[in-house]
């Protein structure tokens, strides 16, 4: 195990993880508020037959980005939003396909670098931004999907203890179980993020072990970013730039976990395993290169060099002789 953490850190530090996660933090931070606004001008709708989408919304963001939308200083306002719900679905629309390609570009880009993938065959711009689009709606849906999951059990603990007539003897069992399928949904969606944007020629094994890690990651930063955001409320720089700023470096350190998470599948015993079997049957498939003496490659050039002037000089003594005999003839 540490021997597999070593080799783990050795390789993100090899290539430059920490860049690449700038590169995709930038666009992350970029596509938040978009698809924010985007998700509260669709709920706007919705409300209108579901009154309580709003507050299940706001849930759920608050699972994945904690304390990013409320009342509080710094906070997004739900009502600053609900005013404009035409115009900033609008933008939502226009800043995701910006910001969200562009993240999944560079998501991809730097899953691709981690998970060392060959060279594949360059799409042209707009097959590029196809693959790129139904990659970000697959990655969106499993996100979903998975803050669905994960909202309702936590939303719902409560009145599925009362349901069942289990009283709250059992809440601490409950609370445990919620974090067991935050972290069950949270490797779904790093192993759907490996397999959609990288697809490395890795065994399963190692995949899912890269992405159990991720998801273990990520749920320490969930926890953690509401501790983060408790002692961090009176520091002058957030009360200047608000939650951008925690948001910024909790995008960052995301990404980090990311890409931490890719390197330790590419690192897995068993990956490495694979690598290594690979590399001896090509070995014995291209066989052990064999080198003449240069004392038999010169040998060998100095006979067919004499075989060129032996066969010139036979040809010059042929032309010689008909040429005599021509002048005999006309002697005669």
């Amino acid at each position: 195990m540490v021997d597999h953490a070593v080799r783990t850190v050795e390789h993100y530090s090899e290539l430059k993880g920490s860049l690449q996660a700038g590169a995709v933090t930038y666009f992350a931070m970029l596509s938040v508020f978009p698809i924010l606004a985007l998700a509260f001008f669709a709920v706007g709708w919705i409300a209108r037959l579901y009154p309580d989408a709003e507050a299940d919304l706001v849930t759920a963001v608050n699972n994945v980005l904690p304390g990013l939308i409320g009342n509080g200083d710094g906070q997004i306002s739900l009502q600053t939003i609900k005013t404009s719900y035409a115009t900033v679905g609008l933008l939502g629309l226009l800043g995701v396909l910006y910001a969200g390609l562009g993240w999944i570009s560079a998501m991809r880009q730097a899953l691709v670098l981690m998970f060392e993938t060959p060279e594949r065959k360059q799409l042209g711009f707009v097959p590029g931004k196809l693959r790129d689009l139904l990659s970000m709606v697959l990655v969106g849906t499993v996100l979903l999907v998975t803050v669905a999951i994960s909202g309702f059990v936590s939303t719902y603990s409560a009145d599925l203890l009362d349901w069942m007539g289990l009283g709250t003897d059992l809440s601490l069992l409950l609370k445990a179980l919620t974090v067991l399928i935050g972290i069950a949904a949270n490797m779904l969606l790093m192993w759907a993020l490996f397999r959609l944007l990288a697809d490395p020629a890795l065994p399963s094994r190692s995949l899912w072990s890269g992405a159990l890690v991720g998801a273990l990651g990520f749920e320490v930063l969930k926890r953690l970013s509401s501790l983060l955001l408790a002692a961090t409320k009176s520091s002058p720089a957030v009360q200047a730039f608000g939650i951008v700023l925690v948001l910024l470096v909790w995008i960052n350190y995301t990404s980090q976990v990311i890409l931490y998470a890719a390197s330790w599948a590419r690192t897995h015993p068993a990956a490495r395993a694979v690598r290594d079997r690979e590399a001896e049957l090509a070995h014995v498939v291209e066989g052990p290169s064999v080198r003449l003496d240069p004392s038999l490659e010169e040998s060998s050039g100095d006979g067919s060099r004499t075989r060129v002037a032996f066969a010139a000089g036979g040809a010059s003594m042929l032309a010689l002789m008909a040429l005599v005999r021509r002048v005999v003839n006309r002697k005669d």
